[in-house]
């Protein structure tokens, strides 16, 4: 496959999140708004804040965007940037990004 077949090809993403017990809400909300602004980019088919059943202590943000270069625009964005930057207070450690191509 070519790096433009590549390129063009959709990019899922699963994020597994660990926010700190102490500061829910505001790791949380901070989430939230990022998941809002990111949902208004052509290139983002969806993002979903979830809470796995087996462990509740952590989050997983389910993304899918329509390709490697919509997602690297996407975090290129001042509320993303930003937001990662407040969200390195309220989480135990930082995320685990896994990237993931369709098969």
């Amino acid at each position: 496959m070519s790096e433009q077949d590549e390129q063009d090809r959709a990019l899922f993403l699963v994020v597994t999140i660990k926010p700190r017990q102490d500061r829910l809400e505001e790791a949380e909300a901070q989430l939230q708004s990022m998941r809002r602004h990111t949902l208004t980019e052509p290139g983002c088919v969806f993002m979903h804040l979830t809470q796995p059943q087996d462990d509740p202590d952590s989050w997983v943000m389910l993304e899918m965007f329509r390709s490697r270069a919509a997602w690297d625009e996407h975090m290129l964005q001042p509320y993303n940037t930003e937001g990662n930057a407040i969200l390195e207070g309220l989480l135990r450690e930082p995320s685990e990004l896994r990237l993931l191509d369709e098969k």
